[in-house]
């Protein structure tokens, strides 16, 4: 069985590596204290390489899903939005 993360969509359409990075910030945000998660965690947790994660989160900020908060160290976090919150509790949520 292929690596679902190598396919570039799933069978819904959504591409395989901003499902991968939704599902790991929606499950940093059900933990106690909902604090951002650094992008390398992000990048470990989702299996992904950080340039594919940085694109990712762009996109994801640019829709208004995303709080990306990067230092200039390059250095950053991420975590959902209000919007992404209420897309993300639709999409995993039951």
């Amino acid at each position: 069985m292929a690596d679902q993360r190598a396919q570039p969509e799933n069978g819904q359409g959504m591409d395989a590596a901003l499902l991968a990075v939704l599902e790991q910030l929606w499950r940093a945000a059900g933990q106690v204290g909902q604090q951002p998660w650094s992008l390398a965690r992000l990048a470990k947790q989702s299996g992904l390489p950080m340039s594919v994660l940085r694109r990712q989160l762009s996109y994801l900020q640019a829709a208004g899903v995303v709080q990306l908060q990067l230092g200039e160290d390059g250095r950053g976090s991420a975590g959902l939005s209000a919007d992404g919150l209420a897309l993300c509790r639709e999409m995993f949520a039951g």
